[in-house]
């Protein structure tokens, strides 16, 4: 059995003390708190022969616990102050007193160390002491919250962000540590919705909210949200996020500053993720280091090494060995997804009564408020502007083309594109606000997608050719009207042979003469002795 705490002997010997003064003490009750304290009798017998410790009645003072916090919590610097100042002196140990504590500790009453020791302890909490010591964070670390009331799935999502400590080789630029917005269902825990992106923005907000209310391989979460609950990040804040919240009729409530407890789910979530997934990676950046502080392992994350690994993976052809560059941007993509699945999937949640957050999503009859696809890639999408180039979209070091052919008259204009962050298998191609078409990396479409741009080619010449041949008819209409409207109402027409072949009774009159009227040297003149020629 432990040792009784001080509490425990003191209450025990004190109704021992008081059943003696009434003359109620007997062996046996001694024998009794001996065996409920697991100490001997005699043990108990002694502290009962023992006079009462005498109370010291000392209390901090105002200035005591002001000295606490100036001092960084720490106490043999508050007596040493304290013990300086009741001498009339005004620095200790080469660092000045202060005014206010001087004037605070005069007519104090000395205590020792000890003492001073334990009425800090008594009279303040673990939180004051955390506070004087580290700060505000240490002080939080301290509070007790209270548990928000169950909900239902879909009545709370919770967003953030985090910097994820994994080394990754974009597709272009230095070796990088992604950023990754995440979307958790308050009531089951279920990652709804998840995006990576080099550095946080609203459209990789917008992505992870797609992800979530759409159904996904990832987990069953789809349908709207009634809530969000969002930390003050700018990204969160932007206009294109509350705009489609409200558009959707989503409530948006942001949660004030620098208060991880109000979204306490999202930051077990991203502890999850660096606990369960990347710290089995290589490239974790959170993990052990060498005496010189380089990370241990096959990978160094000093900046200039990071510039190195990007700058070997832009040469032409180069051969990078795999065992000593960071995982590729694609390869990383596909273990998150991977760890997402499994995690709402297979992931037994203590929180949860022992079921995946995926079977506690399923359990749970409340409705699904559903919205079409089409409407959510017009609204929860990243976009960007681009110019269509004669070999299609480039956007991140690919080439997208489009196999229904919408883009294919559109050399040189301006759309907008809207895309996932991580994922590159798509673009949705808008014009003015409307959706146009969407366009595939052109090295991946298909052998059916590939005839389905030819024959849209091949149609587009089609149809160009008819508009010519049509616009030469309307051409030539117009010059007919023009020279009969210009010609004397008796004058002979003149017609080409292939005309007059077509026309059998018209007569041709060949022409004899030229006129040089137009170029101001005068009237027509015949010209005599020379042949007939066909103008």
């Amino acid at each position: 059995m432990p040792r009784p705490s001080v509490e425990r002997w003191t209450a025990a010997v004190d109704q021992l003390r008081a059943q003696r003064e009434a003359g109620q003490l007997t062996t046996a009750k001694v024998r009794t708190v001996a065996a409920g304290l697991g100490v001997s009798e005699r043990s108990v017998w002694r502290r009962l022969a023992a006079p009462p410790p005498a109370s010291s009645g000392f209390r901090l003072s105002e200035t005591d616990r002001a000295a606490f916090v100036d001092f960084g919590g720490n106490v043999a610097a508050v007596h040493r102050a304290r013990t300086a100042a009741l001498v009339g002196k005004t620095s200790v140990a080469g660092a000045p007193i202060g005014d206010e504590l001087v004037a605070g500790w005069t007519g104090a009453d000395p205590v020792n160390l000890r003492t001073l020791q334990r009425a800090f302890a008594a009279e303040l909490t673990p939180a004051q002491h955390a506070a004087a010591r580290t700060g505000e964070r240490g002080r939080r670390a301290k509070l007790v919250y209270l548990r928000r009331r169950a909900s239902h799935r879909n009545q709370v999502w919770e967003g953030d962000h985090k910097n994820l400590p994994i080394l990754v080789l974009p597709r272009r630029g230095r070796a990088t540590t992604p950023w990754v917005t995440m979307f958790i269902d308050d009531a089951t825990r279920l990652i709804s919705g998840w995006a990576i992106a080099l550095t946080p923005h609203a459209g990789t907000v917008l992505t992870a909210l797609r992800m979530g209310m759409l159904p996904d391989d990832a987990g069953p979460s789809c349908g709207v949200p009634g809530m969000l609950r969002l930390d003050q990040g700018l990204e969160f804040a932007a206009d294109a996020v509350m705009a489609a919240a409200g558009a959707l009729g989503v409530e948006v409530h942001v949660l004030p500053p620098y208060r991880p407890n109000r979204k306490g789910k999202s930051e077990r979530l991203n502890r999850s993720v660096e606990q369960m997934l990347l710290s089995m990676l290589p490239g974790f950046t959170g993990g052990a280091r060498e005496v010189n502080g380089r990370l241990a392992g096959p990978l160094d994350d000093r900046a200039r090494v990071r510039a190195g690994y990007g700058e070997a993976a832009a040469v032409e052809g180069s051969q990078l060995d795999p065992a000593r560059v960071p995982m590729r941007w694609s390869v990383f993509v596909d273990r998150f997804a991977e760890w997402v699945t499994w995690y709402n999937t297979e992931h037994i949640h203590s929180g949860l009564g022992g079921r995946t957050p995926a079977a506690a999503w399923a359990a749970d009859p409340t409705p699904l408020r559903t919205v079409p696809e089409k409407v959510l890639r017009h609204l929860l999408l990243a976009d960007e502007e681009r110019t269509i180039n004669s070999d299609g979209i480039h956007f991140n070091t690919h080439v997208y083309g489009d196999p229904a052919g919408q883009v294919l008259e559109r050399g040189g204009q301006k759309v907008q594109i809207r895309y996932m962050p991580h994922d590159d298998r798509f673009l949705h191609v808008y014009l003015d606000g409307k959706y146009l078409t969407t366009c595939y990396p052109v090295n991946a479409l298909s052998d059916e997608q590939a005839e389905q741009y030819y024959a849209a080619a091949r149609a587009a010449e089609r149809a160009a050719a008819a508009d010519k041949r049509a616009a030469r008819r309307r051409g030539r209409r117009r010059l007919a009207t023009l020279a009969s409207a210009g010609e004397p109402a008796a004058e002979a027409r003149l017609v080409s042979p292939a005309e007059a072949a077509r026309a059998p009774g018209v007569d041709v009159e060949p022409r004899r003469s030229v006129s040089t009227s137009l170029l101001g040297i005068g009237p027509a003149v015949p010209l005599d002795g020379v042949e007939d020629h066909q103008w």
